[in-house]
């Protein structure tokens, strides 16, 4: 893991978009989520990868959509070739482009997890990541994105549906994820959890991590490591996010932040500032 090849890039001018490059053929993406849609592709041999407890491969004419929260791991197919490219996207900027297509002011569109065989879509995808790293106009690089995700959203995205049942279970999952957004930075108890949901700690992790495929634990890890990895990008000091978001210290973040992200956060926040 420490030689790991991944890397992180923010074009300035195109809010809510990073990109991700990996050409490590060797490196595990761990069971993780983002809070954004990740619009991912392999045309070097394509990618194996778990979700919801099944195994697919993404194949190299293909690529994939994960929805935000959406547990899921990834490796490359093949042993000695990889051209991972992932769009990580912010679902307020999936909605706006839906609005604009449909000629809205408020849009909410958006992205079911699946993988889309789709030439067209792929080869732009290929070449927008090409021009937001290379090209120097502004305008080619919003006129090339927008282009490319507006055929993204036109063919593949859905209107948002409703809430689940206050009864269900599926609610009562929402209800633990938004109390770990809530008291993100706290010690948060399972007997506490459990009582406010009105079920034993027990059927909670069972329940919970049937639904969402990690244990209450893992989950709120990951929602840590989704807001420490905004706040650097924004340019809060390292130390000061580990306590913004409920880390023991610096070293404990950077711990769990090299193991998702494939590098620890110095490294990261350097690559943002080269571009």
């Amino acid at each position: 893991m420490a030689g790991a090849q991944v890397r992180y890039f923010k074009p300035a001018d195109i809010s809510g978009l990073e990109l991700l490059t990996c050409p490590d053929a060797g490196y595990l993406f761990p069971p993780h989520f983002h809070q954004a849609y990740c619009i991912w592709l392999n045309t070097s041999g394509g990618e194996y990868y778990r979700h919801r407890g099944n195994s697919y491969i993404l194949q190299p004419d293909s690529f994939g959509i994960i929805a935000p929260g959406e547990v899921h791991e990834n490796q490359a197919c093949d042993t000695l070739a990889r051209s991972l490219v992932t769009f990580y996207l912010d679902p307020d900027l999936v909605r706006s482009i839906g609005a604009q297509l449909r000629g809205r002011e408020v849009g909410d569109t958006e992205f079911r997890t699946d993988a889309y065989r789709d030439v067209e879509v792929l080869r732009g995808l290929v070449a927008l990541a090409r021009i937001l790293r290379g090209s120097p106009s502004t305008l080619e690089r919003e006129s090339a994105f927008l282009e490319v995700f507006a055929a993204l959203v036109g063919r593949y995205g859905t209107s948002g549906g409703g809430g689940a049942d206050a009864g269900s279970e599926s609610a009562r999952v929402a209800r633990v994820i938004e109390l770990f957004h809530a008291h993100l930075a706290e010690d948060i108890s399972l007997a506490n959890l459990a009582s406010q949901l009105g079920c034993t700690p027990y059927h909670l992790i069972r329940f919970f991590k049937k639904a969402v495929g990690l244990s209450p634990h893992a989950y709120l890890v990951q929602l840590r490591l989704e807001k420490a990895h905004m706040l650097m990008a924004a340019g809060m000091p390292i130390a000061e996010v580990a306590f913004a978001t409920g880390f023991a210290d610096q070293s404990h973040l950077t711990r769990h932040f090299k193991h998702k992200f494939g590098i620890p956060p110095g490294a990261y926040l350097r690559q943002l500032r080269q571009g």
